[in-house]
């Protein structure tokens, strides 16, 4: 499988798919935001249905905390772009909440390699760990080197789990669960060799939720992005996205919330209509127009076959049919990124092994831009109009 055959997430935030090999998994990029919630809450004013009443919404914590009522799993999926500083606000404020270590039991995080499982159940336990064992946890997954996760938001998470549990009992404290695949870098000689692991990334944490969460009765909050949230079981030329696998094997239903990040030009009038809510509001899918909302315009899907037109798979599909409830965490011309320090690839050994694996998978980035600094300044996806519906 070639690098443009490969299905893809990628950096934009939307899922490219090639018409050769729709049986494989997402492989690496960026995704997207979202987040749950369900408590009572004002109609957001003007926001309502054609010939229907007004639409509500609620906050982001007690949206999560309602849905843990109903469901064993609620996905909480990244929109817009890896590293969404307010997505990540809205995640810090519910990890810190002190009502969730009673309805969740496990985190599961896309940005961890499961290899360092036991590294991460010493960290978050309150053991020593130092930074030299932890960092591999997110430096050493599978999309490396065009995601390093370097993100302060990323360890953050890590870090907030192990403060909450400092705080409670042993029987009571948050375990975090690394869904990307085991890889080890050191046995990556040949880009097949990496492509083993990429094709297997959404079946190996649907793997994890079901044998460390359903199997032992546990509850999970999970933390991907949006490209792994969204339910793609209903759309055939689409390849089966980690919620989508976890429910066609094990009958569980998840919960699923998604931050809502527009388009470049807002399609369809998105962020317009989303300017009546407050932030961090998350709007239900179900019976209102967010649900109506065409799902190509917000989570473009482009199918780009053999020697044929590439075309957006998501176009004319309602937003309820692939998310439970969107995220709002404000307008994109408001919208802001968390920066890696760049001084952190100035580590010779760290370096040198980025540009091996930049090289292994036929340079796809410019190394040189992860050493300068980069503005927060969050840029809507730009999407060609032939794929706008």
């Amino acid at each position: 499988m070639s690098n443009h055959d490969r299905p893809m997430l990628t950096r934009g935030g939307f899922l490219v798919v090639s018409a050769m090999t729709l049986g494989a998994a997402s492989a690496a990029g960026v995704a997207a935001s979202w987040d749950a919630t369900s408590a009572r809450a004002a109609d957001a004013p003007g926001r309502t249905r054609p010939g229907g009443g007004g639409q509500n919404g609620a906050g982001f914590v007690e949206a999560v905390l309602a849905a843990f009522r109903n469901h064993r799993l609620v996905a909480v999926g990244e929109g817009g772009a890896h590293g969404l500083q307010e997505h990540h606000d809205a995640l810090a404020m519910l990890l810190a909440d002190p009502r969730l270590p009673e309805v969740v039991n496990d985190v599961v995080v896309e940005f961890g390699n499961a290899r360092y499982q036991a590294t991460m159940d010493r960290f978050t336990a309150g053991e020593p760990v130092g930074n030299t064992d932890l960092r591999p946890v997110w430096r050493d997954t599978t999309q490396s080197p065009l995601g390093t996760w370097e993100e302060p938001v990323f360890e953050h998470v890590y870090r907030t789990v192990r403060a909450v549990n400092g705080t409670l009992a042993p029987d009571k404290r948050m375990r975090v669960l690394l869904g990307d695949p085991p890889i080890d870098w050191s046995k990556i000689e040949k880009r097949k060799d990496l492509e083993a692991f990429l094709v297997q990334r959404d079946a190996h944490a649907a793997s994890v939720v079901e044998r460390e969460v359903l199997r032992k009765g546990r509850r999970a909050l999970i933390c991907y992005g949006v490209g792994h949230v969204i339910r793609t079981s209903k759309q055939p030329a689409l390849p089966p996205g980690l919620v989508s696998v976890i429910e066609n094997q094990t009958g569980e239903r998840v919960y699923t919330v998604a931050s809502l990040v527009p388009l470049s030009g807002d399609p369809e009038g998105l962020a317009r209509r989303l300017t009546g809510y407050p932030r961090r509001t998350v709007i239900p899918t179900s019976g209102t127009w967010l649900g109506d909302f065409n799902a190509g315009l917000l989570f473009p899907a482009v199918i780009r076959g053999s020697g044929s037109q590439p075309t957006n798979a998501m176009c004319g599909v309602a937003l309820e049919s692939v998310l439970d409830a969107g995220l709002y965490v404000g307008q994109p011309d408001s919208l802001t990124l968390s920066r890696e320090n760049p001084a952190v690839y100035l580590d010779p050994g760290y370096w040198e092994e980025l540009r091996r694996r930049n090289t292994l998978q036929g340079g796809i980035i410019d190394l040189d831009s992860y050493r300068q600094e980069r503005s927060v300044r969050f840029t809507p996806q730009e999407v060609p109009p032939s794929l706008l519906c």
